[in-house]
């Protein structure tokens, strides 16, 4: 019996965490033995030296205490003689507090090649009105308007141990959601399912939001039935944990639960109804994001108007000689947000390598490059 709970206290496989012995759940429940003063800068460290990929032994070096002082604090283990708990050595607080500060000011770094548009304001907004009410928000759009990045950008730039970003891509059953969840909160995934959904839960909180992304591929499940079961998983977490929850997805998922008819379609329309927040995006980049790009690249761009929609339609008629207008609106209808920052950057190196001297980016360097795009993607004679 001891040998089977050991097994079920397992983190992920030591091929993806390093060989650490400290699984999610139970870190949870060993922070949560300690004072509360003690919890964000202990689940902060827990995944940030997670996502460096660092092992125990690693972790507990650039910490400076050894590997046994390290696991018995976020066992909730770390006692005197007596056997009280004691709070977490001194130094190690003040070393994590210290690589807190030091992240804080590299993500400062980062988030100079991050531009924030229109959409990407949005969807922040949405993630922290959930995350405030501790409810359920959904997002949809189609692909390659930036949703995902705007996500990731929020869970960077609040992950102290309390954002969880789920990625769904592939899931085809209900064991799927639970092991993307278990990857997300480094809690082995090679436990029987049932054991797999308590630990979970178990990881998770009212203090979370969690970020469900790429959510229309549950609507791809491959057995009759399993959408379902995989909708009702994510109830069950949002309703035992009370955690706050963004579920992320394109258009064809917001079909199913709006247009979807019969038994399925109405236990979907369950976690639909629960949704305080329904953030549609449009079907194209909004002249707002290809405008905040392009500012952020030192382009030229007319100023959104004063009054009314900022729309390509009304950008056509009030600014029809505007150099940049047919390659941007082609990008924001054809292509998306990657694309139109590959060109940007694409340009940027044909401005430099310009001669006889190098110059600054301009809309002819970024026609240019589409062009070079399109030839290459033009169907050839034989």
């Amino acid at each position: 019996m001891a040998d089977s709970d050991s097994q079920n206290q397992q983190p992920a496989d030591t091929s993806e965490w390093n060989g650490t012995n400290l699984a999610g759940d139970i870190v949870e429940a060993g922070i949560r033995k300690h004072k509360p003063e003690y919890h964000e800068d202990l689940r902060w460290w827990y995944r940030y030296s997670g996502e460096k990929d660092m092992s125990q032994a690693e972790a507990a070096r650039v910490l400076g205490v050894d590997g046994g002082t390290y696991s018995k604090v976020f066992r909730g283990e770390y006692r005197n003689a007596e056997g009280l708990l004691l709070p977490p050595p001194a130094k190690m607080l003040s070393r994590i507090r210290v690589v807190r500060t030091q992240e804080r000011e590299n993500a400062e770094g980062r988030n100079k090649g991050r531009v924030m548009t229109p959409t990407v304001a949005e969807i922040h907004a949405v993630c922290r009105k959930a995350w405030t009410d501790q409810s359920i928000a959904f997002v949809f759009g189609e692909s390659h308007i930036g949703k995902t990045e705007a996500l990731v950008w929020f869970r960077d730039e609040n992950n102290h141990g309390a954002t969880i970003y789920v990625d769904l891509q592939g899931v085809g059953g209900v064991q799927d959601i639970y092991r993307a969840f278990a990857r997300a909160l480094r809690i082995s995934p090679n436990v029987s399912p049932n054991k797999l959904a308590v630990r979970v839960m178990n990881a998770i909180d009212r203090t979370n939001l969690v970020i469900v992304d790429e959510f229309h591929h549950i609507t791809y499940a491959y057995q009759k039935g399993g959408a379902i079961k995989m909708v009702n998983a994510l109830k069950a977490i949002k309703d035992k944990t009370g955690c706050a929850m963004v579920i992320c997805a394109t258009d064809v998922a917001r079909e199913e639960f709006e247009e979807g008819r019969g038994h399925e379609a109405k236990l979907m329309k369950q976690l639909w109804r629960r949704g305080t927040i329904k953030l549609q995006l449009p079907e194209a980049l909004r002249v707002g994001d290809v405008r905040a790009f392009a500012t952020a690249y030192g382009l030229d761009f007319p100023a959104a108007p004063e009054t009314g929609d900022d729309t390509w339609k009304r950008l056509n008629a009030a600014h029809p000689m505007f150099e940049g207008l047919k390659v941007s609106e082609h990008i924001a209808y054809n292509a998306g947000v990657k694309h139109l920052v590959s060109v940007f950057k694409d340009g940027n190196i044909r401005a430099r390598k310009a001669k006889p001297d190098p110059r600054a980016l301009t809309w002819a360097d970024v026609i240019a490059v589409q062009a070079s795009y399109d030839t290459l993607s033009a169907r050839k004679a034989v």
